[in-house]
C-alpha cells in the first residue's frame, strides 16, 4: 500500500507516521509513505497512491480546496483529512474524504477507523472469473455498475468496456451486493464506491455518467450509501 502524507507540520507528520507505522506493522501489511509539501507535486502524483492523508491547513492553503480540485482527477486514492478543527468535519464530505482524524489522533481510533479503509483497498483485487462473460478476471472494484437491457444483463465498467452476461439481475445483486453493490432501479445495480452524488430521478457517478434512481429504492439505497461511507454496511 502506497501512503502519501500533504502535510507542513513536522510534530504533526511524525505523530501521524507512529500511527501509521504501529497500525500497519501489527497487521503485517507491506506499505511505504512519502511525505508531500508542494500542492503540485501532490496533483502530479495523487494517482500514484492509495492513500492520502490530508491537512486541511498547509502552506496558508485550504485542504478543502485542495480536495475539491483533486475530485476533478480521476484517482482510486483514498483521501483522510487530518486537523486541529473539528469545524470542518462536515466540509470533509465534499471531497467524499473517507475519514476525519482531529489531531493529535489517538492511536486507538486511528487503529478502529483504518480497519475499513484497508478492507476497502484490499477490495480493489477481489473479483471473479466467468468464461461466459470475458476472457479475463473482472475486479468488483471496476464495475460501475449492472443493468438490464432487452432481457440481457450487461456490465458496465470504469474502463468504459461492456460485458453482456447470462445471468439475471438477481443473481448479480446476491453475488455483489456483499461488495457495496445496491439497486437504484428495477433494472440497475449500482457500486456504491463510484457515487458521486444523488438527484432527483437519477445518480450521478464518478465517470460523469448518470443511471436512473426510483422512488422505490431511493431510501434504501441512500441508507446503503451512508452506511458505506460510515464502513458498517
Amino acid at each position: 500500500m502506497k501512503i502519501l502524507i500533504y502535510d507542513d507540520d513536522k510534530n504533526d507528520i511524525k505523530q501521524l507516521l507512529t500511527c501509521i507505522n504501529h497500525y500497519f506493522n501489527q497487521k503485517n501489511l507491506d506499505y511505504i509513505i512519502k511525505i508531500c509539501t508542494s500542492t503540485q507535486e501532490l496533483f502530479n502524483i495523487i494517482k500514484d497512491y492509495d492513500i492520502l492523508f490530508l491537512d486541511i491547513q498547509i502552506n496558508n492553503t485550504n485542504g478543502i480546496d485542495i480536495g475539491l480540485k483533486l475530485n476533478n482527477i480521476y484517482h482510486e486514492c483514498r483521501i483522510i483529512i487530518v486537523s486541529n478543527y473539528s469545524k470542518y468535519a462536515i466540509e470533509g464530505y465534499k471531497i467524499h474524504a473517507d475519514r476525519y482524524f482531529l489531531k493529535p489522533i489517538s492511536q486507538e481510533v486511528f487503529n478502529i477507523e483504518m480497519e475499513n479503509i484497508v478492507e476497502k483497498y484490499l477490495k480493489k483485487y477481489l473479483g471473479f472469473y466467468d468464461e461466459k462473460i470475458a476472457n479475463k478476471k473482472i475486479h468488483y472494484n471496476d464495475i460501475l455498475y449492472v443493468e438490464v437491457l432487452n432481457r440481457k444483463t450487461y456490465i458496465h465498467t470504469l474502463t468504459t468496456e461492456i460485458y453482456p452476461t447470462p445471468y439475471t439481475l438477481k443473481y448479480w445483486y446476491q453475488k455483489l451486493h456483499k461488495y457495496g453493490f445496491s439497486y437504484s432501479h428495477q433494472s440497475f445495480i449500482v457500486n456504491l464506491e463510484h457515487i458521486s452524488a444523488f438527484g432527483k430521478n437519477e445518480i450521478y457517478l464518478i465517470t460523469d455518467e448518470t443511471i436512473p434512481l426510483s422512488r422505490n429504492c431511493k431510501h434504501t439505497l441512500e441508507i446503503e450509501f451512508t452506511k458505506y461511507l460510515q464502513g458498517v454496511f
